[in-house]
C-alpha cells in the first residue's frame, strides 16, 4: 500500500501539468474572511449555506440564479459554499463566462461534487468494482483529470475534466470533494485521491450525523463536513418528507418557512444543553429555485417512476431524453428566493455564517 500512496502523490503532482488547459496561476486556497456575524461574540450556532450546482441542461437559468445568489450573499456580507460539477463548470465556461469571472472575483467558497455518469456515483461504478488497488487509484485520478463523456461514461482524454478542471477554471482548489459511493474501498481510495489533489474536506452525511462530543473528525486526510441538523427538509408538518421550497407559494407557506424551521431547531438544540454551538447546513440546489420535479438530467441516466428517479440505466445514454423537470412560475420563483433571503438575513444578523474554508480553520 505504501507504493500506492507514493504513486498517487506523484500522479497528483503531474495532474495539472498534463491537462490541456490550465489557469494563469496555480489554484490557491481562498482566504477566510470574517463577517459581522463572526466578530466579537461567541456564536450561538454555525450555519453553512450550501448550493449544489449541477444543472448543465438549463445553463442560462442556472447561471442567472448563481449570479443572484452571489449578489445576495454579498448584500449581507456573508459567504456561500457552491459545489460545482465539472460538467456544469464546462457549460458555464463555454456559454456564460461572466459567471465564472463573477465567482473568481468574489470570496465565495468553491467546492466539488459528482453526478452520473461519473463512475464514483453509486449505481454507475461497475468499472471500478474489480480493479486492483493500483488500478483503482489510477482510474479515479484519470476521471478527476480528464473529461467525462456524458453519453458513455467513458473518459474523453482530449479535454481536461473532474476536480482538477474545476480548480483550473476557478483558480482555486475546491475545498470539499464528496465520494458518493457505498463501497468502502472505493470511497477510501477516492478520498485519498481528492486529498492528494488539494481538497480538505469530504462528506459522510448530508444533513445530520455529527457526534455531539466530537464535531471534528478526519478520514483519509480530509475533515468530515460537520452537520448537526439542516434547514432543508422536514417531516414535522404532516409526516411526509418535504423540502421547504416546494411550499413557498402555497397556502401553508408559513408552516414551511425556513427561518422558522431554523429557529425551532436551534431552540431544541439549546434545550439539550450540549455545551457547544451546533453546525447547521442550509442546503439547496440551484435548480430548486426555478424548476420543480426531478433534475433535468434524471431521465438520461435513470428509469423514472411517478416523475422520480428509479433504477440506473446502462450506456449509451440518450442525451435527448425528455426533461422531467418543470419551470416554476415567476411568482413561485420569487416566493422561494424571498424566503431564502429572509433566512440569509436572519443568519447574518444572529448566527455565525461559515463555509467549509472557515470550518477547516476552526478545526485546527
Amino acid at each position: 500500500m505504501k507504493n500506492i500512496f507514493l504513486a498517487l502523490t506523484l500522479l497528483a503532482s503531474l495532474t495539472f501539468a498534463c491537462a490541456r488547459t490550465s489557469p494563469q496561476s496555480a489554484p490557491t486556497v481562498a482566504p477566510v474572511t470574517q463577517t459581522p456575524s463572526t466578530v466579537n461574540r461567541p456564536p450561538s450556532a454555525y450555519i453553512s449555506f450550501i448550493i449544489n450546482v449541477h444543472d448543465w441542461i438549463h445553463t442560462d437559468e442556472s447561471a442567472d440564479t448563481l449570479m443572484k445568489l452571489v449578489d445576495l450573499f454579498e448584500k449581507y456580507n456573508v459567504r456561500g459554499d457552491f459545489y460545482f460539477t465539472a460538467e456544469v463548470t464546462r457549460k458555464l465556461a463555454e456559454e456564460r463566462p461572466d459567471v465564472i469571472e463573477r465567482f473568481k472575483n468574489s470570496n465565495m467558497t468553491i467546492s466539488y461534487h459528482v453526478r452520473p455518469p461519473h463512475p464514483l456515483y453509486t449505481g454507475f461504478d461497475s468499472r471500478l468494482q474489480n480493479l486492483s488497488d493500483d488500478e483503482l487509484v489510477q482510474t479515479l485520478l484519470d476521471y478527476e483529470t480528464y473529461a467525462l463523456d456524458l453519453e458513455t461514461g467513458d473518459l474523453d482524454r482530449s479535454q481536461p475534466g473532474g476536480y482538477t478542471y474545476v480548480a483550473q477554471v476557478f483558480g482555486r482548489y475546491p475545498v470539499v470533494a464528496s465520494a458518493p459511493n457505498n463501497n468502502q474501498r472505493i470511497k477510501d481510495a477516492a478520498q485519498r485521491v481528492y486529498a492528494s489533489l488539494g481538497a480538505q474536506m469530504t462528506i459522510l452525511y448530508h444533513e445530520e450525523g455529527t457526534k455531539v462530543a466530537q464535531p471534528y473528525e478526519y478520514v483519509n486526510g480530509l475533515l468530515v463536513r460537520p452537520s448537526d441538523f439542516s434547514v432543508t427538509r422536514t417531516t414535522i408538518i404532516d409526516g411526509t418528507d418535504n423540502f421547504w421550497w416546494n411550499f413557498m407559494s402555497g397556502p401553508n407557506a408559513n408552516e414551511y418557512n425556513p427561518t422558522k424551521m431554523l429557529q425551532s431547531q436551534i431552540a431544541e438544540w439549546e434545550g439539550h444543553n450540549y455545551g457547544r454551538a451546533p453546525f447547521i447546513t442550509a442546503l439547496i440546489h440551484e435548480n430548486n429555485y426555478y424548476r420543480s420535479g426531478a433534475e433535468a438530467w434524471s431521465s438520461i441516466y435513470f428509469t423514472m417512476e411517478k416523475g422520480q428517479k428509479a433504477d440506473p440505466l446502462s450506456p449509451s445514454y440518450n442525451l435527448n431524453a425528455p426533461d422531467p423537470s418543470k419551470l416554476r412560475s415567476p411568482e413561485e420563483q420569487q416566493a422561494i428566493f424571498a424566503a431564502y433571503e429572509e433566512l440569509v438575513a436572519y443568519a447574518a444578523a444572529h448566527l455565525m455564517v461559515v463555509t467549509s474554508e472557515d470550518i477547516v480553520e476552526l478545526a485546527k
